[in-house]
């Protein structure tokens, strides 16, 4: 029961979702530069993975995310990404990197630029179709 609570205290929490343009065009735009350096060689160009690596567009991508915090993900890649490097790229090439991804995946882009810090990351969700408000 306490893990429920926590859960649901944790989603309220989560104002925000990958629908509000939680990132920026140029952020994408320079993300796509380091998805290319580091990222496409394991996970493909069009980001669709290759063999065993998963892909990171698409519906088995967010089935794997959804309902999750955007730092969840963004955390993820911070430790193991690049899988020959891991944690080699900084905190601001991850979060543009991730606003690639996001683009990729055909969230729309905002006046703002993704934060690379926890606290923001948390309270964004991650949403395969836009929530009815």
């Amino acid at each position: 029961m306490r893990i429920l609570v926590f859960a649901l205290a944790l989603f309220l929490q989560m104002d925000r979702s990958v629908w509000d343009g939680v990132y920026s065009d140029a952020q994408a735009a320079r993300g796509k530069n380091g998805y290319t350096s580091a990222c496409a060689s394991c996970h493909g160009e069009t980001l669709g993975g290759r063999g065993q690596t998963p892909p990171l567009v698409g519906s088995e991508f967010l089935k794997g995310w959804e309902g999750q915090s955007l730092n969840d993900l963004f955390e993820k890649i911070q430790a193991t990404m690049p899988a020959d490097a891991p944690g080699r790229l900084g905190r601001d090439e991850n979060a543009d990197i991730l606003a690639y991804i996001l683009s990729s995946n055909k969230y729309p882009a905002g006046r703002d630029e993704l934060s690379p810090e926890g606290t923001a990351l948390q309270r964004i969700r991650i949403e395969s179709a836009p929530s009815k408000k």
